[in-house]
């Protein structure tokens, strides 16, 4: 792609001079070449030459540009390899440079890397020989024969993870004839079904939903670990060796029985913690205990050594075990018998070696970096000298390098480091002016550079900017032409517009060449968007049930799961749920009756109480929550349904300003702004009030979307509320809409506790009497003195962050107003009113390209860590967020993190600061004064710092997941890597759910996951308030999911909506139905599929679980397929008012709920069409007769469901019939 913008170099005597140089070998310079320039020409060298370039850069950040300039360039072909984590500890960390590592030294061995680009200190890093990562990738393809067992082998030898079911990079899983695998080198997982030892199909599915997504002819996997062993028993003694020499002594002898001291000057961090921990409990800040004494310490040192030196004991039988241990790639060096560069992995490359005069300083800070990395944790006891030389050393890298065809790159002829160059050739280039938007003087330079017979490419970054260019520069009579891409050969004068993004630009009259970038053009830099996420979609089950959770069934209600049974009745098999009341009583419920019960989700803290069965409790609890309901529901409904059903005010289409405000933003929107923007737009303008959530990642746009909107609204008179939740994030917002309304007659303000009591005064007169469009504020805005003279739209922000009441306050407020909500994670409340179809959802998950994933640690609090990280961050000028929730220790937290780090400047903030205090700090730290913030959440819906990429959370098992992730949101806001350390007290026992929360938040460190973790907390923490703020107490009375139920009929009557009890249908035909254990071996799964059947309710039901089970576990055995007739047949007479099916010698019985009864006439037409042998039966109980004599029960039940689906069809096109004849 756009290969032809290299013809220019054809003509170039340097270029020629250069491909000679290239072909003789040796170490070359090449100067005069400007910054934008250097990855042109590695793309170019590549496709002039056939060979692989490898293109050094100083620090990480100039190798992942260089890299995104040739992949947009060129299409493909390019990758960035990342320098491994350096991490001594045992903390569970997010792995997403290990997975870019693997997929790339993945793309080397197998030839589709033909431009690798990458940091000095990156080759430093020591890799598995070439060959052994090679044989370690596995090629599998439609056809191909491997034994199942042995490719489950080959994966655990390659790092995989056995797991019950996949749901992550670097997993396996195998059911049967059936194997799951995420390869390390793959977007989705790949799904591959076996016939004996032949795979019969290879598939992409979806870990979120367990679906295939698409049919492959073929695939590669790559490891999911570099220590790739080849003799597990001979690295384990190295292994072994290394520890004991380490310590100077036999491991099988006794451990240390001493800890490693900690930090100069401090208290032992047990009495630290302590003293926290008391200083919360009571009012007395004098009242604090003064320590353990030095036994007790050292009792507790030499407990905390013996169980490290344990888990290092463990490592070893690991090791010698071929298991793959979490430490591995901190023991490279010793667990592999031969290590490699990785230009080994090239095929006789070009080296481009950029600004090589930095490398040593750049590598001199990297080794100090590791010193002290590795000192802290030999301090601990967690490094040993054998790690000393983990990485290679710069004179192992330059003796290969010099080996090689070398091109060193710079500006001017001046010092190269540590290469001598044999020749120095002037390139001739210089780099592009920026232009800020001004067209004028882009104009002028074109046609200067024309006049010398050089071609102009502008790079606009995206299709609709570049047309927006082509028509302005036509106004200006400069003729342009657009095209998509570039194959052919360059014109001489010709001016070229491209869609590609590029972070510099350069000019080389030489050759004849003038390309100018989008961020030379417009002052920025276009920031394109990832590949898409699928939102939307489940994390996990909410039937993920094990054998002593809390459950609820529909009628009997709270009881305990003890586990999935099989019974045997009239010799039939049938899975049943064993659930214990109250008394020891217990409840089998049938497999297809499964969708009665739920996982109890309510307080996390507190066990439910068991029900009785056969007792009325049940019942009054329900009546007691649903009263409570009842106000709430018919507010709220006749709220949600006035706006909905109320003429509100029809905004225009958009006019010619409208299209200018949204040209001047200088990005080009993604596909989901461009998408949520329509939406926004087509709701304004119709009669009915907008009620939409937009959700969208932190930093994805939402602001703009937004902001658009507003525009919208005020251009045709109406006023607009934006609604922030902090005063600091007020401030923030003011400030981007003083950036972005800059030029148009808007006239804004903002109301919050930074203006005075006078400006305030004046700020609300304005808004009463019209004279201000637009006011940004806190809930200050929901104060009674607020009034709008026409309020046209109001703007929530970080929504999760208001109360219900707040909201629906400002509502009320006025009514005939469009409402949109902005959030990156929203409240589970708001989330199950728009899935219920309440309001409107728009989602943006595209993330600016630029932007790194957060590299999130889950790990024991630790001084010594801490310190290196807080160290790390400052080394590279950057500022940290320590978040310490508890007001009243923040001060000896404070004096802690002083004699930690005594260089470091450290700011405190909080909300019960005074005012103005608070924003002086948060101001401060925004503007560099501070380097480390130690605050409260406060900073959850703060300040947007770009300098901010380290943050600590202090005791992280206190939040919930979505507060976690949204802070989490603080970091990684520019194209510097960030970190995130998320820590727990030392041997803390967590709760189950604190554990998820971590594991969750480690587990979605990819862009676009606030969607997800929304959901995924919904299932954790159990939502919380659903409808009001004092429903509380009442979804912990009856659980989250008959909560709900119960809102909805709440809701339903509030509408006017008569709503009956379901019926409980009961099919008895003694037929297998049942999942095997070697269909479905996880009891987990088992549960869930369960549920998934008992949900059938016709044809279509049926065959969509049906072609999910083959897709997921192979062909149905037939008591699974009995078990989906079963459901289906009684989904089918639920609706016919059936309330129990049996067969008798004279055929199939169906005993009627005339409470549930369908119109009689309508079934006694249908019944009286459908079959002939279908009769009603006279007698105490209604029953409908299926005349058959002889039947046995798989016969019965085959022939039911076509003859009772026949006549709920017959009902269903009466009905709509007569519907069609009143409307007529």
């Amino acid at each position: 792609m756009n290969e032809g913008l290299f013809t220019a170099y054809q003509s170039l005597p340097a270029w020629k001079r250069l491909m000679e140089r290239i072909g003789e070998g040796g170490c070359t310079a090449l100067y005069e070449i400007a910054e934008g320039e250097r990855p042109f020409l590695a793309a170019a060298l590549s496709h002039a030459t056939g060979r692989p370039v490898l293109l050094v850069a100083p620090t990480e950040l100039i190798a992942q540009r260089q890299a995104q300039d040739i992949e947009r360039l060129t299409g493909d072909g390019c990758a960035m390899l990342p320098a491994r984590d350096i991490q001594f500890s045992r903390a569970a960390m997010s792995r997403d440079s290990a997975w870019q590592r693997l997929s790339v030294l993945d793309g080397l061995t197998a030839g589709r890397v033909k431009v690798l680009c990458a940091s000095v200190d990156a080759l430093l890093d020591r890799c598995a020989p070439r060959a052994r990562f090679q044989s370690a990738a596995i090629t599998l393809s439609e056809g191909g024969r491997i034994a199942p067992d042995g490719l489950m082998e080959a994966l655990i030898r390659g790092g995989y993870e056995r797991v019950p079911m996949v749901e992550g990079r670097g997993q396996c899983a195998m059911r049967g004839a059936i194997v799951d695998v995420f390869p390390a080198n793959a977007a989705d997982a790949l799904r591959i079904e076996f016939f004996d030892d032949e795979i019969d199909s290879l598939r992409r599915f979806d870990c979120i939903s367990q679906r295939s997504i698409a049919r492959v002819k073929g695939a590669r996997i790559a490891p999911a670990t570099e220590c790739l062993v080849a003799d597990a028993q001979a690295a384990a003694d190295r292994l072994k060796a290394a520890l004991e020499k380490g310590v100077g002594h036999a491991m099988e002898s006794a451990a240390p029985e001493h800890a490693a001291p900690g930090p100069d000057g401090l208290s032992s961090l047990d009495d630290f913690l302590s003293g926290l921990d008391a200083l919360e409990a009571t009012e007395d800040l004098l009242a604090q205990p003064q320590g353990n004494d030095d036994g007790a310490r050292s009792d507790e040192a030499g407990a905390e050594a013996r169980a490290a030196w344990k888990r290092h004991l463990d490592d070893v039988d690991r090791v010698r075990a071929g298991q793959v241990i979490r430490t591995a790639p901190m023991w490279m060096n010793v667990l592999l018998d031969d290590t490699a560069l990785v230009t080994d992995y090239l095929d006789d490359p070009i080296v481009l070696l950029d600004r090589p005069d930095q490398y040593q300083v750049r590598l001199r800070a990297a080794a100090d970096a590791f010193s002290e990395a590795y000192e802290d944790a030999r301090l601990r006891g967690d490094a040993f000298d054998a790690q000393k030389d983990l990485r290679f050393t710069y004179e192992n890298l330059l003796s290969d390098l010099k080996a090689r065809p070398a091109v060193c790159l710079s500006d001017t002829v001046g010092t190269f480091g540590r290469f001598a160059p044999d020749e120095a050739i002037a390139f001739g280039s210089r780099p592009s002016m920026p232009y800020q938007s001004r067209l004028e003087p882009l104009c002028q330079d074109i046609a200067k550079w024309k006049q010398e017979g050089a071609c102009v490419v502008l790079l606009t970054g995206g299709e609709a900017r570049g047309r927006r260019l082509q028509t302005a520069l036509a106004a200006q009579h400069v003729p342009a032409s657009y095209c998509a891409t570039l194959d052919g050969n360059l014109i001489a004068r010709e001016v070229l517009l491209l869609p590609v993004s590029y972070t510099k630009g350069f000019v080389n009259l030489p050759a004849g060449l003038c390309v100018i970038s989008d961020s030379d053009i417009y002052g920025t830099a276009y920031q394109r968007a990832r590949k898409k996420q699928t939102a939307g979609e489940r994390i996990a089950s909410f039937t993920d049930l094990k054998a002593g959770d809390y459950v609820v069934h529909d009628l009997h209600g709270v009881g305990l799961f003890k586990g999935v049974v099989q019974l045997e009745n009239d010799g039939a098999r049938r899975d049943y749920l064993l659930i214990q009341y109250a008394g020891n009583d217990k409840l089998y419920v049938p497999a297809d009756q499964f969708d009665r019960v739920t996982k109890f989700i309510g307080s996390e803290n507190a066990a439910p109480k068991l029900n009785r069965l056969g007792g009325q409790e049940w019942e009054r609890q329900k009546s007691k929550v649903k009263s409570g309901l009842k106000k709430l529901a018919f507010d709220l409904a006749e709220l949600y349904a006035r706006r909905s059903k109320e003429t509100g005010y029809a905004f225009s289409h958009d006019n010619p300003w409208q299209r200018e405000f949204e040209d001047l933003f200088p990005y080009e929107l993604t596909e989901d702004q461009q998408k949520s923007v329509a939406q926004i737009e087509a709701d304004m303008e119709s009669p009915r009030n907008m009620d939409r959530l937009l959700c969208g990642d932190v930093g994805y746009g939402k602001t703009e979307v937004a902001l658009r909107a507003a525009f919208k609204a005020v251009v045709e008179g109406k006023q607009v509320a934006i609604l922030a939740p902090t005063t600091i994030l007020v401030q923030q917002h003011y400030n981007t809409i003083k950036k972005r309304f800059a030029g148009f007659p808007v006239k804004f303000d903002m109301l919050s506790r930074f203006r005075t009591p006078k400006e305030q005064r004046e700020i609300v007169r304005k808004l009463r009497e019209g004279e201000l469009d637009l006011v940004v504020g806190t809930h200050r805005l929901l104060n009674k003195d607020v009034q709008f003279k026409d309020l046209g739209l109001l703007i929530v922000d970080e929504e999760h962050r208001f109360g219900v009441s707040h909201k629906e306050s400002i509502q009320h407020m006025k009514t005939r107003v469009d409402v949109l909500t902005l959030s990156a994670t929203p409240i589970p409340r708001t989330l199950h009113m728009s899935m219920a179809g309440i309001r409107d959802m728009s989602i943006l998950e595209t993330p600016p390209e630029e932007r790194l994933p957060v590299k999130t640690y889950v790990m024991e609090y630790d001084d010594n860590v801490i310190r290196e990280a807080i160290r790390r961050e400052l080394a590279r000028g950057g500022q940290v967020y320590f978040l310490y929730n508890r007001v009243r220790s923040i001060e000896k937290m404070y004096d802690r993190l002083h004699q930690l780090v005594p260089e470091a400047r450290i700011g405190i903030a909080h909300g019960q600061m005074r005012e103005n205090a608070l924003e002086d700090v948060m101001l401060d730290f925004y503007a560099g004064a501070y380097d480390v913030l130690l605050c409260t959440t406060i900073v959850e819906s703060g300040l947007d710092v770009p300098e901010a990429n380290t943050l600590i959370v202090f005791d992280a098992d206190r939040f919930g997941l979505s507060q976690l992730y949204q802070i989490r949101g603080r970091v990684g806001r520019s194209s510097r890597q960030a970190y995130a350390y998320l820590t727990v007290r030392a041997n803390k026992l967590l709760s189950e759910t604190a554990d998820q929360r971590l594991s969750a938040i480690r587990e979605f460190t990819e862009f676009g996951a606030g969607y997800r973790i929304a959901m995924r907390d919904l299932e954790i923490r159990g939502a919380g308030d659903v409808l009001g703020p004092q429903q509380s107490g009442h979804m912990s009375t009856v659980g989250y999911d008959m909560y709900l139920k119960l809102i909805e009929q709440a809701v339903s009557e509030a509408q006017g909506v008569e709503v009956t009890p379901e019926l409980d249908t009961r099919v008895e035909l003694a037929v297998d139905a049942f999942l095997p254990e070697s269909y479905v071996p996880e009891e987990k799964l088992r549960v869930e599929i369960y549920k998934r059947i008992a949900m059938i309710q016709d044809e279509a039901g049926r065959m969509d679980i049906e072609e999910e089970l083959i897709d997921r576990f192979g062909d149905v055995p037939e008591p699974v397929e009995n078990l989906m007739r079963i459901a289906q047949l009684r989904g089918v007479t639920r609706r016919l008012g059936v309330s129990h099916l049996f067969l008798r010698p004279d055929g199939i019985h169906m005993r009627i709920d005339t409470r549930f009864l369908p119109d009689p006439g309508r079934l006694f037409d249908a019944v009286s069409r459908a079959d002939e042998r279908l009769r009603f039966s006279a007698g105490r109980t209604a029953e409908l007769v299926l005349a058959e004599r002889g039947l046995d029960a798989p016969a019965a039940l085959k022939l039911a469901i076509p003859v009772m689906t026949r006549v709920h069809d017959l009902m269903h096109e009466q009905e709509n019939a007569e519907t069609d004849t009143k409307t007529t």
